[in-house]
């Protein structure tokens, strides 16, 4: 489900300046949501996306131009395409322009943190989303890691990071 355009964009932000060709794009990072929230508590991905283009959020005092991640898999096991995957989001400090970033949405248990369990929806979706960015960027089971691999433990959770393990067999 593409929202790219129905997704608010931060006004006082240029859209992503940075743009990159697909071939330089060599893995794909999934993270969850933490629980971050818009100021009205909205967790979904229009929350999200609020939160992070919103002043003060954890990545960039003056809010980001979008939703931080390329994809975002809902609870139901929607996918949805936040940003284009030439764009260069801020997901992952020092692996942003070589990567495509995936949220789940949700708040899951991981070292350090309480939490709950993605959804058996959002793991058949991982699924798809994988195949389909294994096809469409020649990317090999070796090139799907969390975001714990990149300094933050808790992301994306003990269970997210399972079906990497299994994905890269």
């Amino acid at each position: 489900i593409r929202l790219v355009e129905k997704l608010p964009w931060n006004p006082n932000r240029p859209r992503w300046p940075q743009k990159r060709n697909l071939e330089r794009i060599d893995r794909v990072i999934l993270h969850q949501s933490l629980g971050h929230a818009d100021p009205s508590g909205n967790r979904d991905v229009f929350g999200i996306n609020n939160y992070h283009i919103s002043p003060g959020n954890h990545i960039s005092a003056g809010g980001c131009p979008h939703i931080c991640y390329h994809y975002c898999l809902d609870d139901d096991g929607s996918i949805y395409l936040c940003n284009e995957l030439n764009d260069v989001v801020w997901h992952c400090k020092g692996q942003n322009s070589r990567s495509v970033g995936v949220m789940l949405v949700g708040n899951f248990a991981g070292p350090g943190h309480e939490g709950g369990e993605p959804t058996a929806a959002q793991e058949r979706a991982f699924f798809a989303l994988a195949e389909h960015l294994r096809e469409k960027l020649d990317l090999g089971p070796k090139d799907f890691c969390g975001h714990n691999s990149f300094g933050k433990p808790a992301c994306p959770g003990y269970t997210a990071s399972e079906w990497i393990e299994k994905l890269r067999g």
